[in-house]
């Protein structure tokens, strides 16, 4: 749900997570028709919520904050 009155890039980064099956993406505007239906799925779906889980375990970085740390020293 990215917030609709921020810059472009919460709806980037939902986008992108999304099309890696690590998210379901709802626009703002439909969460009064959307989103109830979309969490009753979810809890009725363990398979759907595995393969969530699994995709953004994917996309984790264990190392990403030493990471980010190292590039600002760096600077």
């Amino acid at each position: 749900m990215p917030y609709p009155h921020a810059w472009r890039y919460q709806k980037v980064n939902a986008e992108w997570l999304t099309s890696r099956g690590a998210a379901l993406t709802l626009a703002d505007e439909a969460l009064g028709s959307e989103l109830l239906p979309t969490l009753h799925a979810l809890l009725q779906d363990p398979a759907q919520r595995e393969a969530l889980q699994n995709a953004a375990a994917e996309l984790a970085r264990s190392d990403g904050a030493e990471n980010i740390a190292k590039a600002l020293l760096a600077l």
